[in-house]
């Protein structure tokens, strides 16, 4: 019997987010008689995602309160041992890079989520250290063509792998019905590239027609949104906070809505298709790449609110459109972006340079 493959994640946390996600539904896809895996969580403020990992996997958390000697301890000699070193995020990507000059013998996979660089030094320190990746992630075409066409990256060592390795079966179909109770959803995490401000102002020029607005997430803007919501008297948004329930959430909406500033994958536009939801969005990254504009969804540029609302306004009263626009999306899911899909990209891609070794 073969001996299974040492697998060592790098990740900057286990809190909701995207890349914490995918990781999950990443590991759950894997073949437990084939992968030995230890998931190293470099900064522990929470332990938000810990019952979406396997339980054969092992979890190390190198610092919470206070570093934890035992555990890097334990990190190090896996990583000393490890086949497969993955780093997912900018500061786990750096680690796995330098933990990789120990290990010489183990492919290195960095992961890349998002298309632009927080900072111009992270752009430079990515550029200077990509000698010490064997291979580079991207989750999306979008990230994909944003390293080898910006960053000059060679194509050959970019690999696209799309991260968002959805279950389809966690997914209801929504049947659209004629309705004068329309209900508009956003989810994430209550930043500035998720422009959430802009679902604001949309709901306000909105207010007159009776359609709501959900936005589920949780956030250091969280208490901004509360204020604009006030001050303007916008009585059509609810903030419902964290939902630990995205599914059953997103199977309650008529239309999804996503004016990201930039994104790359954007896993809850690809759940919203999943659920046979139309998505009215912003023409920048994956969204742009991921929804057909009036085959799935309809896109504007991220701070056009009268467009927004028109595209809103426009399929709150039209629901077979709505069927139409949602059953084309789920179809595009089911081919593209299971969890299926993600598995077999995800070892094609590892297993190649392996091979060239």
């Amino acid at each position: 019997m073969k001996e299974p493959v040492r697998l060592v994640y790098l990740i900057n946390s286990l809190n909701v987010g995207g890349a914490e996600t995918g990781m999950c539904r990443l590991l759950n896809g894997l073949d437990e008689e084939r992968y030995e895996v230890t998931v190293v969580a470099l900064n522990e403020i929470s332990n938000e995602l810990d019952d979406q990992i396997p339980t054969w996997v092992r979890i190390l958390r190198l610092y919470s309160d206070s570093p934890d000697l035992r555990e890097t301890i334990d990190f190090i000699q896996a990583a000393r041992k490890a086949d497969v070193i993955v780093g997912s995020l900018f500061h786990a990507a750096m680690v796995a890079k330098l933990v990789g000059v120990l290990n010489r013998d183990a492919t290195v996979a960095t992961w890349r989520h998002a298309c632009p660089f927080k900072t111009r030094f992270r752009k430079t320190v990515f550029k200077l250290t990509t000698g010490l990746t064997d291979v580079i992630l991207a989750d999306s075409t979008a990230v994909a063509d944003t390293l080898t066409d910006e960053v000059g990256l060679d194509i050959s060592k970019v690999h696209t792998v799309p991260i968002a390795g959805l279950d389809l079966s966690e997914y209801t179909m929504v049947d659209h019905q004629q309705s004068s109770d329309i209900t508009v959803g956003s989810v994430g995490r209550l930043t500035e590239p998720k422009n959430f401000e802009t679902v604001l102002l949309v709901a306000e020029r909105l207010q007159e027609t009776g359609i709501t607005f959900e936005i589920a997430g949780d956030g250091k803007q969280y208490e901004e949104l509360e204020q604009i919501i006030d001050e303007r008297s916008i009585s059509n948004v609810t903030l419902c906070g964290f939902v630990d329930d995205v599914p059953r959430f997103l199977s309650q909406l008529d239309i999804y809505f996503q004016p990201s500033r930039w994104e790359g994958l954007c896993i809850t536009v690809l759940e919203a298709m999943a659920t046979g939801l139309p998505v009215v969005g912003s023409n920048v990254g994956g969204i742009e790449q991921n929804i057909e504009h009036n085959l799935t969804g309809l896109l504007f540029s991220p701070n056009d609110v009268g467009g927004f609302a028109q595209g809103i306004r426009k399929l709150s009263t039209n629901p077979q459109k709505r069927n139409e626009f949602g059953k084309r999306a789920r179809q595009i899911v089911t081919n593209q972006f299971t969890r299926k899909v993600l598995v077999s990209d995800f070892e094609r891609s590892i297993d190649t340079y392996s091979n060239e070794r």
